[in-house]
């Protein structure tokens, strides 16, 4: 099997169910070939050949049959079985992981989630150890080298282990790391699409870019070896020398991100007003000119100048980042060649000062966002605010919600960036203490990924592991008491039968079995406590409609909804139709416009109240009444 199918086994079965469910089986597409399994791709070809003939929309024709929608779509089943099964690859594939995963694989968002979440819901233990399991790997190989560091700078692997030996997981990463970038260049020009022009195609990842990246990656494999061999023993170099490579890489990075700082934001508008012609009477040397000094934009309130805005302001906080870490090395190199004996705290001043500049932008940022929805919105901080300044408040109810959307989101950048840079102190802290002379164990240093990594781990197996298969319409009889359990066992959800237009009767759906018509002296029927929640009583308490629906709410309104209900009994009479053949249906008219209203019977609200809302309100315990009561009494009005 190939690896790809191997994994997605591993990683997505759960998720996508099993493709050898009943119901699936009929439109196998074996079945639909009429063929084993094992069949070879010549019989694939005459069953292909044999089906055709026999269900093709033109022999039906020429057999006089009447050719119907189910036969064309039988047919279009039979031409998709054949272009599967007779294509190797793609057959091995819908071998593995079904037709599901087929279309999973070729279009990824095409599946439900929420099938996809029912189906692990489903799925087996074994399938979900799988997935943990791959977790657990990737944990342990991200995390096994540092262990084998600290182990070897506390002496734990005995005096012969050399570090080679020990940086093993790294020699493997950067194997990998190379064999990728070797493909990337064997992988040659990227071919253009026939919907884009030659005019318009720019190659998105051109050989120089690769050959740039391979460069950078070399740099850093060089000085790995270096350093290994100088702990080793087996070179003597200076560190200032060994450090060569680092201070190369360094500078690359200041090539490729300083002309991004220095990259002018300007608009369309500003490019044919300075050069006197509309942008589309550009030359080609004019854009690629333009292209490299300039970063151009549709306007200034466009989203590709947002982006633009964002590519400049990192390359930036690089510049500023190359800066702070030229700096520290300059100290490290002092402090590893000389005789100095300078505190390693302030060697790594640089990280310090560093980390909070980036935790004071951050605050800059989230500061700026909140002065200028301030400045648009002055009601968003204070709504008792009264501005005379009517354009700063004339912003639609879009332009509101996108200031709020970008707070929110510079805020969360701002906690993100802090408690982040915290971590990070706190880490290099415990490693400039150790190298100072502490004497606690070098795995404390990394202690607190350790703990982080278990924390994740232990919320992923709870997840993973304790989400099960709930059946909503087994789970809607089960109310969670005494009282309840009988009756939301016997009724269904009335939500698709009720309708609520004016002169129109709402009939009950009676295809169920327990269902009981309202005039059935056994129907239960509650009241509402607003410390007990719904309550059941006897069905002989409650003499009418209109009194049911009065009793179960008169403790829960206030006074207004109390006037109001009272104010709609006074000024309505009941009617009951004797003429009626539904007694699940009471017709009430209103004196004061005779319009006929109808509305359902206290059964029928109870009865959908008792399904809908009885976990609900058993959990809230609140004095709000049920929405379907509170409609009713609106209904009256």
């Amino acid at each position: 099997m190939r690896y790809d199918l191997a994994f997605l086994l591993c990683c997505c079965k759960s998720f996508l169910g099993n493709s050898s469910d009943s119901s699936d089986q009929a439109d196998d597409f074996y079945e639909v070939l009429c063929i084993d399994k094992d069949a070879s791709s010549d019989e694939i070809k005459r069953a292909y050949k044999r089906q055709s003939l026999k269900n093709h929309p033109d022999k039906l024709a020429q057999r006089g049959q009447q050719v119907t929608d189910a036969d064309q779509a039988r047919f279009q089943r039979i031409k998709e079985a054949y272009e599967v099964l007779s294509d190797p690859h793609r057959k091995e594939t819908y071998d593995a992981i079904g037709e599901k995963g087929m279309k999973w694989i070729d279009e990824p968002f095409s599946l439900d989630p929420q099938e996809m979440a029912r189906n692990f819901a489903a799925s087996s233990t074994l399938d979900r150890s799988k997935i943990f399991a791959i977790f657990v790997v990737i944990a342990i190989a991200v995390f096994i080298l540092p262990v084998l560091i600290c182990l070897q700078v506390d002496g734990h692997l005995g005096g012969n282990s050399d570090w080679f030996s020990v940086l093993a997981p790294l020699w493997i990463w950067n194997l990998i790391v190379l064999t990728y970038h070797g493909r990337v260049l064997a992988m040659g020009p990227i071919h253009r699409p026939d919907s884009v022009s030659p005019d318009d195609w720019v190659d998105p990842l051109p050989m120089s870019k690769r050959l740039f990246s391979l460069f950078r990656f070399s740099l850093i494999l060089i000085f790995e070896l270096l350093v290994c061999a100088s702990l080793d023993n087996m070179i003597n170099l200076k560190w200032a020398e060994v450090f060569i490579p680092i201070y190369i890489w360094e500078i690359t990075t200041l090539i490729k991100k300083v002309p991004q700082a220095r990259t002018r934001i300007v608009t369309v508008e500003d490019l044919e007003t300075a050069l006197g012609k509309p942008y589309r009477d550009f030359t080609q040397a004019e854009k690629d000119l333009i292209s490299k000094r300039y970063s151009v934009v549709p306007s200034l309130d466009s989203p590709e100048f947002e982006q633009a805005h964002k590519l400049k302001s990192r390359a930036k906080q690089d510049v500023v980042k190359v800066i702070f870490r030229v700096i520290f090395l300059v100290f490290l190199i002092t402090q590893l060649d000389s005789e100095r004996n300078w505190n390693w705290f302030y060697i790594f001043t640089p990280f310090w000062v560093m980390s909070f500049c980036i935790c004071c932008g951050s605050y800059q940022a989230f500061a700026e966002a909140q002065a200028t929805l301030a400045e648009k919105d002055p009601s968003f901080f204070n709504s008792d605010v009264e501005n005379d300044n009517k354009a700063a408040n004339n912003i639609s109810r879009e332009e509101q919600e996108e200031l709020k959307s970008q707070l929110l989101q510079s805020g969360y950048r701002m906690m993100t960036s802090c408690c982040t840079q915290a971590f990070v102190l706190l880490i290099v802290g415990l490693f400039v203490g150790k190298i100072q002379g502490a004497s606690y164990s070098s795995l404390w240093i990394i202690s607190p990924l350790l703990l982080s990594v278990s924390v994740i781990l232990f919320c992923l197996g709870c997840t993973i592991f304790c989400i099960t298969d709930v059946n909503d319409i087994e789970h809607m009889g089960d109310t969670g008491g005494a009282e309840g359990a009988g009756v939301g066992s016997g009724y269904e959800n009335m939500d698709n039968n009720r309708q609520n237009n004016a002169g129109a009767s709402v009939k009950k759906n009676t295809s169920s079995n327990n269902y009981k018509p309202p005039d059935d002296p056994t129907v239960p029927k509650s009241t509402w406590d607003p410390e007990k929640g719904q309550v059941w009583d006897d069905p002989t308490e409650l003499s009418s409609p209109i009194q049911s629906i009065t009793s179960s709410t008169n403790t829960n309104f206030n006074s207004s909804s109390t006037a109001a209900a009272a104010a709609a009994g006074e000024s309505t009479r009941i009617i009951q139709s004797s003429s009626n053949t539904n007694p699940g249906v009471v017709h009430s008219t209103a004196s004061d416009t005779g319009t006929n209203v109808t509305m359902s019977t206290t059964v029928d609200l109870l009865d959908d109240l008792g399904h809908q809302n009885y976990n609900a309100i058993q959990q809230q315990g609140g004095e709000t009444p049920p929405a379907p009561v509170t409609s009713a009494i609106d209904e009256l009005d």
